[in-house]
């Protein structure tokens, strides 16, 4: 960097005489300029400053040794008002040469003193007070005024390091003086607008406080009528008018609106119209859904659930869900609602990919997917898995875990006409009996009686879609069969005959022994299956405590599958018929006579059954009834669950994940089937085979775990991701992986709590908004932000 100091120095001219007479300016004397001693610092720059004021050029150089003025605010705030001293006049001539006006144009730091007839810099001048620069007097006090060589030195001047710095110093004061300007010109009014911006903050947290309750609690917002004479306004405006009956900054705000009003003065900004509270909405969801998002791009790898329904308006809405392990904490979070005008595949994918984009969400990280078995979005070839698939592979489609268990229970009662006969004729019952307010009040009637001091049991509708909540149904009609049968009766011989008479004869002779026997195999067996269900619909399930749920169903099935334990059926049910008076079948049905095998069956080796005997009528209904109902279901549990389609790729692989959580596995001599786990997964994912086989070496070594749970707390605690990436990787894929969509069937039950009958003509957006709030209820909300999002979201009249 060039040297400004030594090299200018040289170039200083003394003969100043000459030069006062060629510009015509007048040094003043020291008399004119300093005051006597008794005079204070303040009252000495107070002469100074009216001195200079009086001068022609008041920001001349030279000024300061004239002057003998000591840098001060005052003084620095003067030049930079003036500006640099770049008088327009005939420059003298120093050895045939002088100064020239246009390098002013050029250069707005360059200053000449018509005193001294030297240019100076007017930033290095005011701003470098620094130790370092204190030796460089060319360009601040001494002046250049060898003109023949001044453009090289300005050039030179303009590109050192002291030069640059007293120009940022110099804009650096220009704004703080310009800020300081409107400060000191408005400083009152500052502190107003400051007042109002933090008590309109004040007023909006109040409001978004209230909007998260309403939303959560899945309450409607607006009146029918708000007007100020309506006596319900609405719960937003009424909720606002309770609490500033406690609340001052509410209060004062309800009363400013008042007296705005009243006055009719300038339009007030309520924060109460239905536009704000839209905004406030649209601004929390905003706020939620981001932090959703951050937490997916944190986490780096996810799944989507997804699931249609109809709603109050008759619109198909597709629930968009998404599942990631972060943290070592499965979460599955609620995005939004998308209505859809078909539920082709097709349609689905583009609605999840507009979803995808819409929310941030990279295809290549997506590793799971979960829908229900509808053809659309299960089908091989044009479903919506096969369509996500084709763009990325490792995004594996698993059927809903709940469903799959609904199916199983579909199956097995379809496994004999009688079963179907039960179901059909319990669902009638429940008709019959709840279709007439006199019906219903006589059957509760008949329960007090019964059981005098209990509380009434209603009996349950069958649910076509949720098989394992009938054995709520069941239970009700187990305990409330002889109250039934006794309204049946009081039907049946009512005097005079009523229209129903013959629906009650009808259904007392259906309820006989078969149905009591259905009823007592069918009600034990949905009771394992309801509390199956329930835990497979927990949220944060893996698929390894799945897995455990249906184990212990097929346990309980197989100690259920016993003579022994169907001969406990057949008494019950033997002994409730007899207190019913219904006859117990004492022949086995279709085996009244004896029916003779063909002569030329009879000495062959055929399978057919014909001419098959039972030894008795409980082993008839064991064998064909009993142990086929469970066998089924057994079966259908091991196809679904355990065997798992067993030339599926996809089932082969989420299987594999397994035994990488089993400690047994990796303790101990090789287990191949573990082994060979590792295998199938390395290579589906990429992964170093060797590694991920030493890490789970070292990490069951070091570390005793029981399941999945137990796993992600120990990586938690140690800093897993350091010590075992590859497995840590498995485990969170594994853990990403869907289990069920419960979650989007919960969102369906908020769908239809939000939007009813009296809410239908919600739009789209707030829809999913509100579902966002009442949803994800534990995503704690930062309001300063959500303010921030309010004021960005439009133009506000409000200082907020």
């Amino acid at each position: 960097m060039p040297s400004t100091s030594i090299a200018e120095e040289g170039d200083i001219e003394t003969d100043e005489a000459a030069t006062n007479a060629a510009t015509g300016s007048v040094r003043p004397t020291d008399t004119d300029v300093v005051l006597s001693e008794d005079h204070s610092e303040e009252e000495q720059i107070d002469h100074i400053m009216s001195k200079l004021a009086a001068l022609q050029y008041p920001t001349d150089p030279t000024h300061i040794h004239t002057f003998k003025i000591k840098r001060n605010d005052r003084y620095v705030s003067m030049c930079c008002n003036v500006g640099p001293c770049q008088p327009d006049i005939p420059y003298p001539k120093t050895e045939g040469r002088s100064f020239q006006k246009q390098w002013f144009s050029a250069n707005v730091w360059l200053e000449y003193s018509p005193t001294a007839n030297s240019m100076h810099c007017f930033s290095c001048r005011l701003f470098l007070s620094d130790e370092k620069y204190k030796s460089r007097t060319a360009w601040t006090t001494d002046g250049i005024r060898k003109w023949s060589t001044a453009l090289e030195k300005i050039k030179q001047h303009s590109s050192a390091e002291m030069h640059m710095t007293s120009m940022v110093r110099w804009i650096n004061f220009q704004k703080k003086a310009l800020q300081s300007a409107f400060d000191v010109s408005d400083v009152k009014g500052v502190e107003v607008r400051e007042r109002e911006r933090q008590t309109n903050k004040e007023i909006l947290t109040r409001l978004i406080d209230l909007t998260v309750y309403l939303a959560r609690q899945g309450q409607a917002f607006r009146g029918h009528d708000e007007s100020e004479s309506s006596d319900n306004r609405g719960n937003f405006r009424e909720l606002v008018n309770v609490f500033s009956r406690y609340d001052s900054v509410l209060k004062m705000h309800l009363e400013k609106i008042a007296t705005v009003k009243a006055t009719k003065t300038r339009p007030q900004v309520s924060l109460l119209s239905n536009r704000s509270q839209n905004d406030i909405i649209a601004a929390l969801g905003t706020y939620i859904r981001k932090e959703i998002q951050r937490e997916i791009k944190e986490a780096e790898m996810y799944s989507i659930l997804l699931d249609e329904t109809s709603d109050v308006s008759h619109k198909e809405q597709v629930s968009f869900v998404v599942r990631y392990f972060h943290h070592m904490q499965i979460k599955e979070r609620f995005i939004e609602v998308c209505n859809v005008d078909t539920t082709t595949g097709q349609e689905l994918e583009n609605t999840v990919f507009l979803l995808m984009q819409k929310n941030g969400l990279e295809m290549k990280n997506m590793y799971g997917q979960g829908y229900d078995g509808a053809a659309n979005m299960s089908g091989m070839y044009k479903g919506l898995q096969a369509r996500i698939r084709a763009h990325n592979e490792k995004a594996l489609y698993v059927h809903c875990k709940a469903h799959c268990l609904n199916l199983v229970l579909v199956e097995a009662s379809k496994s004999s006409k009688h079963f179907v006969t039960f179901f059909n004729l319990v669902e009638k019952l429940y008709a019959f009996c709840s279709g007439s307010p006199k019906r219903h009040a006589a059957l509760v009637k008949f329960q007090e009686s019964l059981f005098p001091g209990q509380r009434v049991m209603e009996l349950q509708q069958l649910s076509d879609t949720r098989w394992a909540c009938r054995e709520k149904a069941l239970k009700a009609l187990q305990r409330n069969l002889k109250a039934i049968l006794m309204l049946l009766d009081d039907i049946s011989d009512s005097d005079p005959p009523n229209l129903a008479q013959g629906d009650a004869q009808m259904y007392r002779n259906a309820i006989n022994f078969m149905f009591i026997l259905c009823m007592e195999i069918t009600t034990p067996v949905f009771e394992v299956t309801a509390l199956a269900s329930d835990s497979l619909q927990e949220e944060g399930l893996d698929h390894s405590t799945a897995y455990k749920v249906i184990d212990g169903v097929l346990h309980t099935l197989q100690t259920m599958r016993s003579e022994e334990k169907f001969g406990e059926i057949f008494r019950c049910a033997s002994e409730k018929a007899e207190s019913f008076n219904i006859p117990v079948p004492t022949v086995v049905p279709g085996q009244e006579r004896k029916r003779k095998v063909p002569v030329r069956f009879q000495h062959s080796t055929t399978v057919s059954q014909v001419g098959a005997q039972f030894e008795s009528v409980e082993a008839y209904f064991r064998s064909g009834v009993y142990f086929t109902f469970l066998d089924i279901m057994t079966g259908e549990l091991n196809r679904r669950f355990k065997g798992d389609n067993t030339g599926s790729p996809t089932a082969r692989i989420i299987q594999s994940f397994q035994p990488l959580t089993v400690h047994a596995n990796w303790v101990g001599p090789p287990n191949p089937e573990a082994i060979e786990a590792v295998h199938i997964l390395c290579e589906f994912y990429g992964e170093d085979e060797d590694q991920l086989k030493t890490e789970l070496k070292v990490f069951h070594s070091s570390f005793s775990s029981k399941d999945l749970r137990e796993i992600f707390l120990i990586l938690r605690e140690n800093n897993g991701q350091l010590i075992f990436p590859a497995f840590v990787k498995m485990i969170q894929i594994y853990a990403t992986l869907p289990v069920t969509t419960a979650t989007v069937e919960r969102s369906f039950s908020k769908l239809k709590i939000i939007k009813n009958k009296l809410r239908s003509l919600c739009g789209e957006e707030r829809l999913s908004d509100l579902l966002l709030l009442a949803i994800e209820k534990d995503v704690e909300i930062n309001y300063n932000e959500v303010i921030n999002i309010y004021k960005d979201m439009a133009p506000r009249r409000m200082l907020l």
